[in-house]
């Protein structure tokens, strides 16, 4: 081997090793900075003992963790987003000074206060006080409720502007790699920063990432491409469809515009779809069901009173079926081919009703498909009892097709041969949407039965003086009655003709109980009967004619069964006997009279749902929420210790270890030592060889 070869070894070993302390001092310097991965110099000998050269500054990188720790990512972030959000919705709920059951108890309360004293001034308007104060408590719970879903939007829309940077970010460091690689640089640190970028990405939404050598191509959703290469799209926050109250993430691509908020999961965005579709939906939809029921049914009680003026009561609460809140509850979508001419949602039977909102498709030759999203149940409409024929020879007038919407009632469904209109009944509610032209294949319409009914809930009685508290029906017993009979009534329709004049029972009624009649010896004892008269000229009382036309004489009695007549109901306990008499009229200045409070009184623990009372079904709401919590919470835990245990074994794989490095340091810093050493030993060489000549 010549000096000049050996002297060229040297030089090249030099070299080498100064790359090698080159890249320990840079892995060493790096040791505390995110997202950085360790490098390591790839020397390969020369052939022909030739020397060494620096074959590549190799990133030490574990693919496979580096997709693992973005997904763990994904999934930690959506769940820590839906445990957070969560747990503040619990809180709320819980809290006393927000919580409806506390109100409803002030509310009773007080209400037993006008019961105990129905004449007393002061407690009727204690009574209106509590009545407003849990109005208030609704309408603020619902606000609240919709200044989460207002927040969630403002993070939405920050969220797609982040996207949108970092998608374009990673688009211009796919360009560089390819850039650097073309001229054989080193592109280690820039694909660290892209990682990071990704991680980032990874933390927002869960996406897809395909490694394609110098370039990632990442993809959100249904396999939309979001960065392909070095060109990078854009992500923004659109309103919903139809419900234009919640934003939605999109992609455009070549200008348009791809809606992409269903098929998003994981990340931050994921958590917050999720907790807002899921967590705060249903209790929006709760607590509107509650106060719905709540406002039904304290006003039906109420009309079936009277006040201090002898007047029967009005509205306590909100009408829940104005036109307003009917026309409210229902909304097409912006892609419907169909114009709708009128829409609307009416509340039929509030124990039937469900805490969920639905989605109406049209399909073909006027089938339709009804999707109730709580539980993702589908119900065919056409499947439901038709009121009419669904195939008449000519087409409804005007008149037949308002009188056939009129008489659906639920289960039963009403489709115009026009195609122009469709009416149904399900789940206590009644739906009638009419268009100006046929309703079209793929259609859609968003049905919110209960959504805003916590925030639509007002008091519209503000005189304690028209509390209707007292019964419109007198009942007298006659003096010398001998039996155990005790008769009730009970107002089932205020507007029917009995009560049509102010202050009177039209007819008054008196119930006479007929001795049985006589039978032969050894047959059973034939059954005791009544008389129903009208007492108009109580000097010559007549048998009382039903609607019907049936003569109510000699009817059989079945004690505590119902006696329907024109707008109320009459019961009579016990045994009464022959000749006893029971009498009705108006309750004329019954001011003392308390059965209609007490009725409404009873409402607080009758279950009026299909799972309870009001406040059965608000201790459910907040169980439900503080159970998702408590899953939330845990799910969130596990997550972390997933996302630790891949970041542990990432940084075992590509993080910088000092004592590894400062060994590292040593061993090259020798061998560099050794190259100058043969640098010289070669020069001296050299020096002899001229020396000699």
């Amino acid at each position: 081997m010549s000096s000049f070869s050996l002297l060229n070894i040297g030089i090249q070993a030099a070299q080498a090793n100064q790359t090698a302390l080159s890249t320990i001092g840079q892995n060493i310097s790096n040791v505390n900075t995110e997202g950085y991965s360790r490098q390591r110099v790839d020397l390969v000998s020369r052939p022909d003992l030739s020397g060494v050269f620096v074959n590549d500054i190799e990133r030490i990188s574990d693919k496979f963790l580096t997709q693992q720790m973005w997904s763990d990512l994904s999934s930690y972030n959506q769940t820590s987003a839906y445990a957070e959000l969560s747990g503040r919705l619990d809180n709320l709920l819980a809290t006393s000074s927000q919580s409806v059951s506390s109100a409803l108890d002030d509310y009773f309360g007080a209400l037993q206060n006008a019961v105990d004293d129905p004449v007393s001034i002061p407690n009727r308007e204690l009574f209106i006080a509590q009545a407003d104060a849990l109005v208030k408590r609704f309408n603020n719970l619902d606000a609240n409720i919709r200044t989460q879903d207002e927040t969630i939007n403002q993070q939405l829309d920050g969220y797609a502007s982040q996207i949108t940077t970092l998608a374009a970010n990673i688009a211009n460091i796919n360009d560089n790699i390819r850039v650097a690689t073309a001229s054989n640089n080193s592109a280690n640190d820039l694909r660290d920063h892209r990682d990071e970028l990704v991680n980032q990405l990874s933390s927002l939404v869960g996406v897809t990432v395909v490694d394609q050598g110098e370039e990632y191509s990442i993809f959100i959703g249904n396999g939309q491409p979001l960065v392909v290469g070095s060109t990078a799209e854009k992500v923004i926050s659109v309103q919903g469809n139809p419900d234009g109250s919640q934003h939605e993430l999109a992609l455009v691509i070549a200008n348009e515009t791809i809606n992409v908020n269903d098929e998003i999961v994981g990340g931050k965005i994921g958590g917050l779809l999720q907790y807002r579709e899921q967590t705060l939906g249903d209790a929006r939809n709760e607590l509107g069901l509650i106060a719905i029921g709540f406002a039904e049914s304290m006003n039906q009680q109420h009309e079936a009173g009277i006040d201090l003026n002898n007047e029967f009561g009005g509205e306590l609460f909100t009408n829940m079926n104005s036109d307003y809140l009917q026309q409210k509850r229902i909304a097409s979508n912006n892609n419907n081919i169909s114009v709708v001419q009128t829409a609307r949602v009416e509340i039929q039977q509030t124990e039937l009703l469900q805490a969920s909102d639905y989605e109406l498709v049209v399909g073909d030759n006027n089938q339709f498909t009804l999707f109730r999203k709580s539980d993702g149940k589908q119900i065919a409409i056409n499947q439901f009892s038709a009121v009419t024929d669904p195939t008449p020879l000519t087409p409804l007038s005007p008149d037949d097709r308002n009188a056939a919407i009129e008489s659906v009632g639920q289960n039963e469904f009403f489709i115009d041969p026009s195609g122009r209109s469709i009416s149904f009944g399900v789940d206590g509610i009644k739906v009638t949407i009419e268009t100006t032209g046929r309703l079209a294949k793929g259609d859609r319409f968003l049905i919110q039965p209960v959504k805003s009914g916590a925030q639509d809930l007002s008091l519209t009685l503000h005189d304690g003086r028209q509390l209707a508290l007292a019964s419109p029906i007198r009942v007298t017993e006659n003096n010398d009655n001998q039996g155990t009979g005790v008769a009730t009534a009970t107002v089932t329709d205020p507007g029917a003709g009995s009560f049509a004049i102010p202050g009177q029972l039209t007819p008054p009624i008196e119930i006479v109980f007929n001795a049985p009649a006589p039978t032969l010896p050894g047959d059973p004892a034939s059954p005791m009967t009544y008389t129903l008269y009208d007492m108009t000229d109580p000097t010559n009382p007549v048998p009382w004619v039903n609607e019907q036309g049936v003569t109510q004489s000699n009817q059989p009695f079945v004690s505590g069964g119902d006696i329907q007549l024109d707008g109320y109901t009459v019961s009579i306990d016990n045994l009464p006997s022959p000749g006893d008499r029971f009498s009705f009229g108006f309750n004329l200045d019954g001011v003392s009279d308390n059965r209609n409070a007490l009725a409404l009184s009873n409402l607080q623990q009758s279950n009026l749902f299909d799972r309870g009372s009001y406040q059965d079904l608000y201790g459910s709401l907040v169980e439900a929420v503080g159970t998702r919590t408590a899953t939330a919470n845990i799910s969130e835990q596990a997550n972390k210790a997933v996302l630790d245990t891949t970041a542990g074994a990432k940084a075992s794989v590509s993080g910088v270890n000092l004592d590894e490095e400062a060994a590292k340091l040593v061993q090259f810093q020798q061998a560099y030592q050794a190259s100058a050493q043969l640098i010289r030993v070669s020069q001296t060489i050299f020096d002899s060889l001229l020396n000699s000549v």
